[in-house]
């Protein structure tokens, strides 16, 4: 029904897409936790952003801070990558 190469990609950018702002006396710099990961992890890492760039499922971050990042297992076994935005969320402008 659907193909493959179909979900190698984001749809199109819409104007109704989400964007992070900052409130205007958000820091310059937030210090947060960095999680430890095996070196398999950080392999894993390496490669979900890799491809994420090449296919376009991710873009570059235009926020000027990190976010921590760390694997969460699902239920068959394989692992969710998820970003930490709570420190982030303090100075977002609210949608």
């Amino acid at each position: 029904l659907f193909k493959k190469q179909d979900f190698n990609k984001l749809p199109m950018q819409k104007e109704w897409d989400h964007e992070i702002i900052l409130v205007k006396d958000a820091p310059s710099e937030l210090p947060g936790k960095v999680y430890p990961m095996t070196p398999k992890e950080l392999e894993e890492l390496d490669t979900f952003v890799k491809e994420g760039l090449e296919t376009g499922k991710i873009r570059p971050s235009k926020l000027p801070y990190a976010t921590p990042c760390f694997f969460i297992p699902k239920k068959d076994g394989s692992k969710r990558l998820v970003q930490d935005y709570r420190k982030v969320n303090q100075y977002m402008i609210k949608d």
